[in-house]
């Protein structure tokens, strides 16, 4: 009897454990940087106000999509930029954004100024994103960038 429960774990361990070699649709996912934004924000009780670099990056289905997007950046930069100008943001104790929900806020723009594309997910950093120095005119060209995953 302890023998099958054995062989049934051991079955069971290795079915698992293959599940998790099947890449999942999350792995497929390619990944854009837009040029960094400027937020507006002011620190808690001191009420001193100044500017903070976040960057946003969307993950899209393919490659096609990205390269889409990427050609309508200046379109969903003027978007959000719209938004990040009329807001204020405040700081908490250790001088940080509520990131959740200045992505919650962007996210309907960033949805509806790129059309034709379903965007997966946003991501939104306090910070700027890294840039190579090979691929650093381009970005500021485009304003857009394709960030191998």
């Amino acid at each position: 009897m302890r023998s099958l429960i054995r062989i049934g774990l051991l079955g069971l361990a290795i079915t698992f454990g293959g599940m998790s070699l099947i890449p999942s649709p999350a792995w497929a996912l390619e990944r854009v940087q837009l040029s960094v934004f400027l937020v507006k924000v002011v620190e808690g009780r001191e009420k001193r106000s100044g500017q903070l670099p976040v960057t946003i990056y969307l993950d899209l289905k393919d490659r096609e999509e990205a390269a889409y997007v990427c050609g309508i950046a200046p379109r969903v930069r003027d978007a959000l930029l719209q938004h990040l100008n009329k807001e204020t943001f405040y700081l908490n104790n250790k001088e940080k954004l509520n990131i959740n929900k200045l992505r919650l806020d962007l996210w309907p723009i960033a949805y509806k100024a790129i059309p034709n594309v379903k965007l997966q997910n946003m991501l939104v950093v306090q910070g700027e994103g890294k840039v190579g120095s090979s691929e650093a005119r381009m970005f500021a060209r485009k304003g857009c960038r394709h960030v191998s995953g």
